[in-house]
């Protein structure tokens, strides 16, 4: 209870602004090494799965999509909104594995 009223995720308030940074400069090899350092300010099985989907973003974007696929098939159902994010992404990596652009 207390945690909701004074503060919330430690989480959540380093990995928006690191994601809206990354929106502008587009460097996602910098960005990924980032976000694995806030892995250990995770809490919640929410946070967990937003993590991992970020990272899924962040590995499709640096063109390593079977690492990608890896990782958003791990992440579990959690609410209508996050799982069509989570099944867009999906669509996205399966078009570039079927293309034959991993690496």
């Amino acid at each position: 209870m207390f945690r909701k009223l004074f503060g919330g995720s430690k989480f959540l308030k380093k990995m928006n602004p690191l994601m809206e940074l990354y929106s502008c400069s587009k460097n996602s090899e910098k960005t990924y090494r980032e976000l694995e350092k806030l892995e250990g300010l995770i809490r919640t099985k929410g946070e967990r799965a937003m993590y991992d989907l970020n990272r899924s973003c962040l590995l499709y974007d640096m063109h390593k999509h079977q690492q990608a696929a890896d990782v958003i098939q791990q992440i579990p159902s959690l609410n209508p909104e996050f799982d069509a994010q989570c099944a867009e992404m999906k669509t996205k990596i399966m078009i570039a594995l079927n293309r034959g652009e991993h690496r």
